[in-house]
């Protein structure tokens, strides 16, 4: 498996670690689980089924195109800029609990970046299933 899958599939797992005990978390203390349930959903849907998607689509689909990707290292900024936006939002939520005054621009940017790095990965991916290069 190539570097840029498996940095997203361990990403992912590290996300997964962190959505999973967020949830433990909830089900001892329910005040933090009402506070905290944007963050367990956003660890789990983008950091863990988003970024795991990525990891194996870039892994599989130039398999089933029969042909490597054209752009390595666009899709590797990708994959970092998919990476880090989870992150941000992350980093947002925790701020917008906690009222830090520039938590909402934060939760934006790393929103916007995931919507970003999202659209990039479905250009990548169509132009890899395409026909010939």
């Amino acid at each position: 498996m190539n570097a840029l899958s498996i940095r997203c599939i361990k990403a992912a797992f590290v996300y997964l670690a962190f959505g999973i005990g967020l949830g433990a978390w909830f089900a001892l203390d329910r005040a933090t689980g009402a506070l905290l349930r944007p963050l367990h959903a956003e660890l789990n849907l983008w950091g863990w089924a988003t970024l795991l998607i990525y990891g194996m689509a870039y892994h599989m689909l130039p398999r089933f195109a029969g042909r490597p990707a054209r752009w390595p290292a666009l899709a590797a900024a990708q994959s970092w800029l998919a990476i880090s936006s989870v992150a941000l939002v992350a980093i947002g939520w925790i701020g917008v609990v906690r009222a830090l005054p520039l938590a909402q621009p934060v939760l934006i940017a790393g929103g916007t970046l995931q919507v970003v790095a999202a659209a990039l990965f479905v250009a990548l991916m169509a132009h890899q299933l395409r026909g010939k290069q």
